[in-house]
């Protein structure tokens, strides 16, 4: 144990060290599962863990060099307590490995425990989400909770931020201490304002303040996006997966959803804004779910790349064999859940 601690911090201290050379090597990884796809049995399976795996790896990475480099992109993040911290990592972390466990799912259980892994994992995602949007000052989820780490920006302040930041901190330090068993900062009596400022009101926790100042109209809008995945499930169960009525009940709830949070517009935070681009965009996932896909959307897609075949040099080798795999892929990754 003492070998593989050592061994942990030895790769840690590497990772932070060369994250250009550790970006290379995650985007080597994540090739590899696309190069492996149709070509070994159990291809699918195999694949998909890789490319869970090296997700799963760039997970690990950005909260190295995140801690490492002092990231402010997560600092927020750090800030919240614990338990809805532990709960961002859980959650994004099944949303790495949910599509590897539903292909496992689907490939060594009946279908009646294929549906019920997928049930569990969607209830579960739900609840978080709600618990996420109750007690964190989260006022969006992302998908996924904790979003990738943006490694372009990372550099290292400059001598006025880091002025700046030292005497911040020393003014902090001069008011406050911090507990030894809980780590908590407690402001000294000399750092308490002037007798004519106190209010001598209780206090308010800042992440139930910034719940108090989210209009209903959003939190409604989130609501019906995190109840989505769960409704869909359900109409696929009543009226099957290849139903316009599952199809219709899914798209109805993301646009309601998008509808209620562009009324409010102009009271959305930066967040919120460019979650709510992103899932715009994602709408047009709906081109190749089903049954849109087999009635409309296959067949074009089959003469594009077809007449690309045939028309450009060398573009034979990528359009056919992705000609091949695209009946695969939409039939593997194109449920309706919480994208």
């Amino acid at each position: 144990m003492d070998k593989l601690k050592v061994l942990l911090k030895s790769y840690e201290a590497w990772v932070a060290r060369n994250p250009d050379v550790v970006g290379d090597f995650e985007t080597t990884a994540k090739w590899v599962s696309y190069f492996v796809a149709g070509r070994i049995s159990n291809s699918n399976v195999l694949s998909e863990l890789v490319y869970t795996l090296s997700n799963m790896l760039v997970f690990y990475n950005d909260r190295i060099i995140d801690r490492s480099r002092g990231a402010n992109e997560n600092a927020v993040l750090r800030m919240q307590s614990g338990l809805c911290y532990r709960l961002k990592v859980t959650l994004t972390t099944l949303e790495y490995c949910e599509v590897f466990i539903e292909i496992s799912a689907r490939r060594y259980l009946s279908q009646t425990g294929k549906w019920l892994v997928i049930t569990f994992i969607q209830l579960f995602k739900a609840a978080g989400r709600l618990f996420l949007l109750k007690h964190s000052t989260s006022d969006i989820i992302t998908s996924p909770p904790i979003a990738a780490l943006n490694r372009r920006t990372l550099s290292k302040p400059g001598k006025s931020d880091a002025a700046e930041t030292a005497n911040l901190s020393q003014s902090e330090h001069s008011i406050t201490f911090q507990l030894k068993r809980s780590g908590r900062l407690i402001r000294k009596v000399e750092g308490a304002p002037p007798m004519q400022y106190r209010d001598f009101k209780l206090h308010v926790d800042s992440a139930d303040a910034a719940k108090t100042q989210i209009p209903r109209e959003l939190l409604d809008a989130e609501y019906l996006y995190i109840a989505k995945p769960l409704v869909h499930l359900a109409a696929m169960g009543l009226f099957g997966r290849r139903s316009w009525k599952q199809y219709v009940v899914a798209l109805s709830f993301d646009l309601y959803s998008i509808h209620l949070y562009r009324q409010q517009r102009h009271l959305m935070s930066k967040q919120q804004k460019i979650e709510l681009s992103r899932r715009c965009v994602n709408l047009l996932y709906f081109l190749v779910r089903s049954p849109f896909y087999e009635n409309y959307t296959r067949t074009r897609i089959e003469r594009i790349l077809g007449f690309v075949a045939q028309n450009v040099p060398l573009a034979k080798v990528v359009a056919g064999p992705l000609k091949d795999y695209i009946p695969q892929w939409q039939d593997t990754y194109f449920y309706l859940w919480s994208t």
